[in-house]
């Protein structure tokens, strides 16, 4: 009895979300009533974020504000909702690139996940097996063809050959050894002083409250290995400062420039190689004030800089 008011009650909810008048019920329900919710990414964009999330590979398309996930009819109607007008239809095909290399996919299905909106992703069995590990797997994934694209989508042979068929990454992302584990803890003290010594904030309420926070990850960056992300931050994000570091294998350290918009601060995840230039860029948890995002940051050797290649599964805190 209780699981039946439930429901009943989800579908008032949403029917009142939609503008539905008290009774009218889930066969009221339709797409129609859902697009309005509906916030999708640029039609021109090429790069998208894929991480793995519930166990499978999805692949962030837009924003759903509207809750959809409580009742069947809501369900329904947000999936057809997507299907029918996503700048990114059902079908396409991806070139994704993550930490195990790089293949082939192809969009299966539309979902959801903590308010977004997302495609599930169909690859190789790699690919599968990284999406059911526990740890934040991210990949970028740059569109290739789909149903009313221009260029013509493989068929599904060629696809499921293709995702069978991964191609492994070049590049030897081995742990760090305790030498350079004791290097990376040497920059990090020594960046973290030099944050601080810039000044701290003005307010005693928020520096008070500035703590630290760093990590680490290697890769094929160049002539380096290790990249070190090293902040201070308040609790609440109102106030940051980070450096971003590269250290090659000699202990040497440079500092890298980071361009990701509104993100100020990064907490790395993992290397890969998302543009597929043969450097790899970085996956990164991107922070600011009352919100976030999963950010690729591509390393432009010209530059010498990181810069966002791509974001996704951003959320705002309320």
């Amino acid at each position: 009895m209780r699981s039946v008011c439930g429901a009943v009650l989800t579908v008032a909810i949403a029917a009142s979300a939609i503008g539905l008048a008290p009774g009218e019920g889930a066969a009221q329900i339709t797409p129609d009533s859902i697009r309005p919710y509906l916030v999708f990414r640029p039609v021109d964009e090429s790069w998208f974020v894929a991480a793995n999330r519930g166990k499978r590979m999805l692949l962030d398309i837009g924003r759903v504000d509207l809750e959809v996930r409580k009742d069947s009819a809501v369900a329904a109607a947000y999936r057809a909702a997507v299907a029918e007008r996503a700048p990114i239809p059902v079908g396409t095909t991806f070139q994704l690139r993550g930490p195990w290399g790089s293949e082939m996919v192809t969009a299966q299905g539309v979902d959801t996940w903590n308010g977004r909106i997302v495609l599930v992703l169909q690859g190789s069995v790699a690919m599968d097996s990284l999406a059911q590990r526990t740890a934040t797997v991210v990949a970028s994934a740059a569109r290739l063809a789909g149903p009313g694209s221009a260029g013509t989508a493989p068929s599904a042979t060629s696809a499921a050959a293709n995702a069978s068929k991964p191609i492994p990454s070049p590049c030897a992302r081995e742990p760090l050894t305790p030498d350079e584990k004791k290097r990376v803890v040497v920059v990090r003290d020594s960046l973290v002083k030099v944050l601080r010594a810039a000044g701290l904030p003005p307010y005693p309420r928020l520096a008070s409250r500035v703590t630290s926070e760093s990590s680490e990850v290697t890769g094929c960056f160049d002539r380096a290995r290790i990249a070190l992300a090293v902040s201070l931050r308040t609790s609440t994000l109102e106030w940051t400062r980070q450096r971003l570091v590269l250290i090659d294998a000699k202990g040497a350290v440079r500092a890298v420039p980071v361009e990701d918009f509104r993100l100020k601060v990064h907490d790395l995840l993992h290397a890969l190689d998302a543009d597929g230039d043969g450097l790899d860029d970085l996956a990164a948890i991107g922070r600011a004030e009352r919100g976030g995002a999963t950010s690729i940051l591509r390393y432009d050797r010209a530059a010498r800089r990181f810069t966002r290649l791509a974001s996704g599964f951003a959320w705002e805190d309320r």
